[in-house]
């Protein structure tokens, strides 16, 4: 029984572990990072800008990357594109308050005060449980609870006390239940992540039309910094609706989260 918690304990850190950058290639990022925030440091906010865009491009990221991204668009005054940046930091580290609050700091600073409708009961606890944690931190908790309730599962079977097997019974079940929880959470956050529908505005106005037309009637302006979701896409134009519940077309002006 103790050779098989040992392999399955194996098998679940095995099974957590996500591929990493090459050494190499690491190493050269780490030391671009470094000169980044060197140059934040040193006030010269437009090269750490410049630095911390090209460790992105490279296909690297982290909210560390993110975070310090967005404060230096921040001392550059450029709002909009310093909400991104937060809200990418936010979206791989959800629980981290500093994010949080930096990124309120930011949107006190915006021009369009947008009262956010009230979400349902079920869907703000359902958000809040999400946010527990990243996507990698479910699959771990979902790998976690895969195995001990497989062990559990074995010790039903394997034992033959009355009252270990009914205890491992229970357990079994209950785990099982967590399981299957867990897993759901995992997907929808992952889904977050990968297939994000918010933006930012990051150009100083947009124009939000009634109908994919350059032609069509004006609806209302919305300005730097303003969080939109992404309802649809047709060709350049994407409508989008905004915290109160207001609605629309625009075609240039936002960035993706």
């Amino acid at each position: 029984m103790h050779n098989i918690f040992k392999i399955l304990t194996l098998a679940t850190v095995l099974l957590a572990a996500h591929p990493a950058w090459a050494v190499s290639d690491k190493k050269a990022e780490e030391k671009n990072f470094a000169a980044a925030n060197e140059a934040y440091e040193n006030g010269d906010y437009a090269q750490a800008v410049e630095t911390y865009n090209d460790i992105i491009r490279n296909g690297f990221e982290s909210w560390q990357l993110y975070y310090n991204l967005g404060n230096a668009y921040y001392r550059l005054d450029s709002i909009g594109r310093c909400i991104l940046s937060y809200e990418r930091a936010l979206r791989l580290a959800p629980n981290k308050q500093l994010i949080k609050d930096n990124l309120e700091l930011a949107r006190s600073k915006t021009t369009d005060k947008i009262e956010v409708l009230p979400k349902m009961f079920l869907v703000q606890w359902t958000d809040a449980v999400v946010r527990i944690t990243t996507p990698r931190g479910w699959r771990i908790i979902f790998l976690s609870l895969f195995f001990l309730t497989l062990s559990a599962l074995c010790i039903f079977l394997i034992a033959k006390d009355y009252r270990l097997r009914k205890t491992s019974f229970v357990l079994t079940v209950i785990l099982a239940i967590l399981t299957i929880f867990s897993i759901l959470n995992a997907a929808i956050s992952a889904k977050n992540v990968t297939n994000n529908m918010k933006a930012v505005v990051i150009a100083p106005m947009v124009v939000v039309k009634s109908s994919p037309d350059a032609k069509s009637v004006d609806k209302f302006l919305l300005h730097e910094g303003t969080l939109l979701t992404i309802d649809d896409k047709q060709d350049q134009w994407w409508q989008i609706t905004i915290d109160d519940g207001k609605n629309g077309w625009i075609n240039y002006g936002a960035e993706i989260i």
